[in-house]
């Protein structure tokens, strides 16, 4: 008899959390996280608690031999905060290289992406936008790990975060095999190859994150000047004097606003600088500086290509066109994909994430796919998943299952009879 391994897509909504149980009952998550403003059918505890009742085995021991968190978004680790975890047995631990505390440049990098995140959100009462603008924003920012001053979003930033979640993933769980996390790419060799022996026959290649200085200038939010200036005037302006610089600002000097600059007011403004100034206040360029934020933030994904056997997994979080690219430019790492028998489509299927181009050079006729997404109100959440992309998929003829939908699935999917989650066994 074939063996087979299993993928469960939990119902998460906005968000991402797979669950893959390997033959030999080895398991490995990929992802706990969704969105307060458009979970699925679980809550951050009810997420947790269904995961560790579904690695239990008959000796009532909970279990999982590798725990994958792509990147810090919320919608993908907001889960991880749970306490239920604390139930839980964990071999490894993998994350994206830039989460590495013992890696000063990545250090430097989250220190200023967290401070721009902070210094947006307390800007962005002051600023004129829309309802919708407003909304977008303040999910991105939320999604970062800010602080914000919504009352919807306030009480669940109150007692959850990115930043516990993070410190889960780093050093938490009631056992662990490995204490340190792996911190993936190791090399800068590109794709890096290694055998896991948390879960025997696995073999892993990792396409990215880039593991090389283009990527921390890309993901630097001072490369934005302007929009990074402009922010820091508006925030100094909703706070008062004294915001500006402070002791331990994430900052460069540069970047600091005195006290007596107060946007709009002060004389060593140009008139360039009123102009932009107000257009922000307007809602143009603060989504455009959320939006960025938001890339520079899913560019550190994880893509991994899982191989076990025949079963070849795309797990690629949310990453970008700027790591799609690199990924295309590269014969082997092309050979890999080619060769997939599974894809998760990043980003819950939205036009910066998987590429078209992807699914049409690459995805093989016959091979499954995984969306997990939901439709609604918001802009966050317009055109998602793509139709163009979901029609690239039916050309190739790759069948789909999607979250947020009661279709009748493709052979091969099952879905829970309380929409839970959808399951997909394949051959390996």
């Amino acid at each position: 008899m074939s063996k087979k391994l299993r993928i469960r897509m939990y119902n998460v909504g906005f968000g991402d959390s797979f669950l893959i149980e390997f033959p030999g009952m080895k398991t490995m998550l990929v992802d706990a996280g969704f969105h307060s403003q458009g979970k699925g059918a679980f809550g951050g505890n009810e997420l947790a608690q269904q995961i560790a009742e579904d690695v239990e085995d008959v000796s009532g021991e909970r279990r999982i031999d590798v725990i994958v968190a792509t990147h810090r978004h919320q919608d993908h680790v907001f889960a991880f905060n749970s306490k239920v975890w604390d139930t839980v047995e964990v071999g490894e631990v993998w994350l994206p290289w830039v989460e590495d505390p013992a890696n000063a440049e990545a250090a430097s990098l989250w220190k200023k992406q967290s401070g721009f995140a902070a210094q947006f959100a307390t800007a962005l009462p002051g600023l004129a936008l829309g309802a919708d603008e407003r909304s977008e924003i303040e999910f991105i920012l939320w999604n970062a790990g800010a602080e914000l001053a919504s009352a919807d979003l306030r009480g669940v930033m109150s007692a959850w975060s990115n930043k516990s979640a993070l410190e889960r993933l780093l050093s938490g769980f009631r056992k662990r095999d490995r204490a340190r996390p792996r911190f993936l790419p190791t090399k800068k060799r590109f794709p890096e190859t290694f055998e896991c022996a948390a879960i025997p026959g696995l073999k892993v290649h990792v396409l990215g994150p880039a593991r090389d200085p283009e990527l921390i200038e890309e993901l630097d939010p001072e490369k934005d000047g302007e929009t990074y200036r402009a922010l820091a005037l508006l925030a100094a302006e909703a706070t008062g004097p004294g915001f500006g610089v402070t002791q331990n600002s994430p900052f460069d000097a540069i970047w600091e606003v005195r006290n007596d600059e107060l946007p709009l007011q002060s004389p060593i403004l140009s008139q360039d600088e009123r102009i932009r100034i107000a257009d922000l206040a307007r809602g143009v360029d603060a989504l455009f500086a959320a939006e960025k934020l938001d890339g520079m933030i899913n560019s550190t994904s994880l893509v991994l290509v899982l191989e076990y056997g025949k079963a070849r997994l795309l797990m690629p979080g949310d990453a970008e066109w700027g790591t799609w690219k690199r990924i295309l430019q590269n014969e082997e790492a092309v050979d890999l994909l080619r060769g997939a028998t599974f894809a998760k489509l990043g980003h819950h299927g939205s036009h910066n994430a998987t590429p078209k181009s992807l699914v049409e050079e690459c995805f093989s006729t016959g091979m499954r796919a995984m969306i997990s997404t939901q439709q609604g109100h918001g802009r966050y959440r317009n055109n998602i998943p793509l139709e163009e992309l979901l029609d690239a998929l039916l050309e190739k003829q790759v069948a789909y299952a999607r979250s947020d939908t009661s279709a009748e699935l493709p052979k091969g999917f099952e879905r829970d009879e309380d929409d839970r989650w959808i399951d997909l066994r394949l051959r390996c």
